[in-house]
């Protein structure tokens, strides 16, 4: 009896002891579309391939992660606010309407593959929470008339009438002003991109961000200078603020809240 419980004695020790397994190294699901690489000095990196039709965005990260226990890891990503700030700036003028005039400047990152301009850029103004091109459309770029043999990914076919057209949403781009119809006290932006990775229109993929809301009352008669200093790598930044991953053998679990708390596989590349 006594050599019994010796021996659940030294098994609990040596369990209690034990260190955790090493879990670093690169974890990809099968198909190789998300993947998380874990290094020693407790950073970590992220990248998604997300495909839609012929179509695709890419998403990454950077950080540090934490183990909490034998099965838990927590991610803190390196960027933790992708808010865009804003520049605003009143001048009394002698036009009684409210102008606002907006200037979209690009810092381009030296590492980026691709040169975009403004007008790459969709912008859309929110006043007082209200998308001020739906509520004036006159105001917005002439909508984009894709033929529907393009949207259905199809070769041009002498059978489609030419005449056959999809027309998307009008859209403003680059730097523009408008005019307020009255005295307003917020204001923000909407900024789209398409990815340069498209190669058909038949997925309309964009990536989006937004700017900081400015509570600034304005009344009629005041020229409002809007200034928006946008990083363009954050379009496709994936923010981590203390997100949970399981690990089970040599899975990672990962639960995407982009895409409804979807459980994702991730297995240990050897």
């Amino acid at each position: 009896m006594k050599a019994f419980i010796f021996y659940v004695i030294v098994v609990v020790m040596f369990y209690g002891c034990s260190t955790p397994l090493n879990i670093e190294g690169a974890y990809s699901q099968r198909k190789n579309l998300n993947n998380f690489e874990l290094y020693s000095d407790s950073t970590f990196i992220y990248k998604l391939t997300r495909y839609y039709g012929s179509s695709s965005t890419n998403t990454y990260s950077d950080g540090k992660w934490k183990r909490i226990d034998e099965n838990t890891i927590v991610l803190n990503s390196r960027i933790i606010n992708n808010i865009v700030p804003l520049r605003v700036e009143k001048i009394n003028t002698e036009d009684p309407r409210i102008q606002v005039c907006e200037d979209l400047a690009v810092i381009q990152e030296k590492s980026s593959c691709c040169e975009y301009k403004t007008e790459d850029f969709s912008i859309t103004p929110y006043i007082d929470g209200n998308n001020y091109l739906e509520m004036h459309p006159e105001l917005s770029d002439e909508p984009l008339q894709i033929p529907v043999w393009e949207i259905l990914g199809l070769k041009p076919d002498s059978t489609v009438s030419e005449n056959k057209f999809i027309p998307n949403p009008p859209i403003k781009r680059g730097s523009y002003c408008f005019y307020a119809d009255k005295p307003f006290d917020c204001l923000y932006f909407k900024i789209k991109k398409q990815p340069k990775t498209i190669w058909s229109t038949a997925y309309t993929v964009y990536y989006t961000l937004h700017t900081e809301k400015i509570k600034i009352p304005v009344q009629s008669g005041e020229l409002v200078k809007v200034s928006i200093c946008l990083n363009d790598s954050l379009f496709s930044y994936r923010i981590f603020d203390n997100e949970v991953l399981k690990i089970k053998g040599n899975k990672l679990i990962f639960k995407d809240k982009e895409k409804n708390n979807k459980t994702n596989k991730l297995y240990l590349n050897k």
